[in-house]
């Protein structure tokens, strides 16, 4: 933004006049492959000739106001917008990765913590958990975004680097290699998560002084959202868990935390989750025989 403002100082508050060049890219998101699919550029110019009060709030949003009819006017956003529904995005199949998961078997809840990873990706902060002795951890898309190479920290403190081997943008699951040293993979449940059955999520919330955070709630519903199923639950999560496991009381994973709502940064105990057996055939993972 460019603006230009003048104010009469005669009086208090200052009222202002002006004009403002303002540009902007406009993203059209896809929510079904969830990328953006089209970036509409616009430049345009407003301005207020009245000396008011609200002077260069009314310049900026006459600004705005323009770039609003350039995108309108845009014969690229138009012929995006107005075109037939296409078919749905081609997907590349994806080649069997096999891995060797964890016998599935009672585990006390502070064991499992410590198949659980802090990942790091430039400024980003997420988390992952073990999966296989072969290395394999699991998290979200989100969390390595276009990253190659990642961060890993394990609850013990030790680090090591991850290769981000596999992503899918729309399920919103990631595969990590990393040297896993001695810890034990988490197992993985068998049998779906059940209404009102006992679970924890573990995770980095907020901050990675918070590593290894442990908190208990209940499963509250499944749920379909764009034609994906998804375990909801009033856990209690904060950024920084995504990509962290939601697990049973026998340690086995359920699920892997996505999203959470909150109002005005609270946490209000609707949650989801991605169920386990959607995460690895997202990412085809096929248990090693």
């Amino acid at each position: 933004m460019d603006g230009r403002f003048c104010g009469s100082y005669e009086y208090r508050p200052v009222p202002y006049n002006g004009r403002m060049r303002m540009s902007v890219e406009w993203q059209v998101f896809d929510t079904l492959a969830r990328q953006v699919v089209k970036r509409v550029p616009t430049e345009a110019g407003g301005e207020e000739r009245k000396v008011l009060e609200d002077g260069i709030e009314r310049v900026f949003f006459a600004a705005f106001r323009e770039n609003v009819k350039a995108l309108l006017a845009s014969e690229e956003f138009r012929a995006l917008i107005t075109s037939a529904p296409g078919t749905a995005p081609t997907v590349t199949a994806l080649s069997p990765l096999p891995f060797r998961p964890a016998a599935v078997a009672k585990r006390p809840i502070a064991s499992a913590a410590e198949a659980v990873a802090s990942v790091f990706t430039g400024d980003g902060l997420g988390s992952g958990f073990l999966i296989s002795s072969d290395g394999y951890l699991l998290t979200n898309h989100h969390v390595v975004g276009r990253a190659k190479y990642v961060k890993v920290r394990w609850s013990d403190g030790a680090e090591t680097v991850g290769e981000v081997l596999r992503s899918d943008a729309r399920r919103d699951v990631a595969i990590i290699k990393a040297d896993p040293g001695h810890r034990t993979p988490l197992a993985l449940s068998e049998t779906p998560a059940g209404l009102g059955e006992a679970v924890f999520a573990i995770g980095t919330p907020l901050d990675a002084k918070f590593q290894g955070s442990v908190t208990k709630g209940v499963v509250s519903a499944t749920r379909t959202y764009e034609g994906l199923p998804y375990i909801q639950s009033d856990v209690t999560i904060n950024g920084g868990n995504s990509g962290g496991p939601l697990i049973d009381e026998a340690g086995s994973v359920l699920g892997m935390t996505v999203s959470g709502m909150d109002i005005s940064g609270a946490p209000v105990g609707i949650n989801l989750f991605i169920p386990i057996a959607d995460a690895l055939k997202a990412l085809a993972l096929t248990p090693a025989s």
